[in-house]
This record gives structure tokens, sequence and C-alpha cells, in this order.
């Protein structure tokens, strides 16, 4: 099987000419817009994009507090930090078993 990595490395390339010139449009978009002209489909497509995707930085996003996205982040964010005091809790439970074990 022919190694592809220098042509997926050359076809980001040309990508990047090519999203330089539309630096205002989102970047998948752009891609996807490229590909189609380009005839690239499949495998070849998906690695390509794992090259360019890192060549523009990413814009910050702002999260107002209250918004919509805020609400989503904050439940996902306690979701989360409910997990991390449970296990911290069992770690706890099973450390204080172990010592009272040893202490007998």
């Amino acid at each position: 099987m022919m190694d592809k990595k220098p042509f997926y490395r050359e076809q980001a390339e040309k990508f990047r000419d090519f999203a330089d010139k539309n630096p205002d449009r989102d970047l998948l978009s752009v891609f996807n817009e490229w590909c189609n002209s380009k005839d690239i489909y499949g495998r070849d497509k998906h690695e390509i994009w794992k090259i360019a995707r890192k060549i523009r930085p990413l814009k910050p996003l702002v999260i107002k507090e209250n918004s919509e996205e805020f609400v989503r982040i904050n439940a996902v964010l306690d979701i989360l930090l409910q997990a991390d005091l449970k296990y911290l809790n069992e770690l706890i439970e099973k450390r204080k078993k172990e010592k009272e074990k040893e202490e007998k």
C-alpha cells in the first residue's frame, strides 16, 4: 500500500492557500467546498482535514452568563463535578477501611 502522507500534506497546503482567500468564513465549510471542487472524498478527505484543521487559530468563544450556552456548559460541569466528588468520596472511604484494618 502506498504511503499517502506526502499527498495529504501537499493537499492541505493547497487548501491553506485556498482558505487564506476566505479568512472570514467557517473553515469547515470552506474545506467542504474545496474538497467538492477537487473531487476529494472519503478517507482522503478525512486525512487532509486532520492536517488542514490546524492551519487557522481558533477564535475565542465568549459565552455570556445566563445565556443558553452558559446554562448547558454549567450543567455539564456540574455533572463532572458530582462524578469527581463521588469518586473522591469512594477513595476516602476505601482508605478509611484500609486504615481501620491495619489498626486491628
